[in-house]
């Protein structure tokens, strides 16, 4: 016991030691941004259980579970379609829509409700598929909106000065082709997207960083991967994924967002080259507001 408040002191400590110091930590070396979507640029406008509630209410499904239950419900049910399905259904050459129907019917399912009728499920699932799908559905958030103001008016130029910025996403790909584009077309700060349902890799694997630096490449052919800063909430997937990778990195700490829920937490996390909890919290953020400091 002793030891372990020991620990969390040391740690506290490092924290705070990294609060005060972080703004010195820059990056003289970066040409190119990459991000995370979901939980690092947008977020949904409201939490998912209450749009799955709604959804069961606006159709009229009998005898509805709590929010509560299905909190527990759509947990398990997409630990498991993730697990037997992953990349939402880009391994399984199926559509994202067909991914997101049998993870829908596996929510009922988990939470005592699978004996409603196909006209019921069918009914019920489309206005679910229809909010994610639609301006209601997703917000972008107010640091990333600052961020891409001010690093948009430094955009890549001819002479390549300024910063490619791209996308790395365990997302499916509506995410890149409807949700950015309907967002007050957010997917015009953008110049590459590499999304897990297409590439058929999640991050924290190299496939899909590999498929990132491939599509920056594009855009700058001399483009070296430690010239690229990922930038996402996920310690394993984002961080230490990037790192592994060759990527600079830094992990944005959502913790203190309500709006936030990270759902794939059982991913582990890849070592790579100095991984360490110091590391860790040294290139820690917690707001996208921090990065310009950092690349000048």
């Amino acid at each position: 016991m002793k030891m372990n408040i020991f620990l969390v002191r040391v740690l506290t400590y490092i924290a705070l030691w990294n609060l005060i110091s972080i703004s010195a930590l820059t990056f003289e070396k970066i040409r190119a941004i990459s991000f995370d979507v979901t939980g690092t640029l947008v977020t949904t406008q409201e939490p998912v259980i209450k749009s799955y509630y709604d959804a069961m209410i606006w159709a009229r499904l009998p005898n509805p579970p709590s929010q509560s239950d299905l909190m527990d419900a759509f947990k398990s049910a997409f630990r498991e379609r993730c697990m037997e399905s992953p990349c939402f259904g880009g391994v399984e050459g199926i559509s994202g829509r067909d991914w997101w129907r049998e993870t829908v019917h596996r929510v009922l399912k988990h939470s005592g409700r699978a004996d409603y009728t196909e006209d019921e499920f069918n009914r019920y699932f489309r206005r679910v598929y229809q909010h994610f799908g639609s301006p209601k559905g997703y917000m972008v958030l107010e640091d990333a909106s600052s961020l891409l103001l001010t690093i948009s008016n430094n955009k890549l130029e001819s002479d390549n000065t300024g910063f490619l910025l791209g996308i790395t996403s365990n997302t499916p790909i509506r995410h890149m082709e409807s949700v950015l584009p309907m967002l007050h077309n957010f997917h015009d700060h953008f110049s590459w997207f590499a999304c897990s349902q297409e590439v058929g890799y999640e991050k924290p694997s190299r496939e899909i960083f590999e498929a990132s630096y491939r599509q920056a490449k594009f855009w700058l052919p001399d483009l070296k991967k430690n010239e690229i800063l990922h930038v996402g909430d996920s310690l394993a997937c984002d961080y230490c994924g990037a790192k592994a990778y060759g990527f600079e990195a830094l992990l944005l700490d959502r913790s203190n967002n309500p709006s936030i829920t990270a759902y794939q937490d059982w991913i582990n996390a890849p070592d790579y080259p100095g991984k360490s909890e110091e590391d860790v919290l040294q290139h820690t953020i917690f707001s996208l507001s921090e990065i310009p400091d950092m690349l000048s």
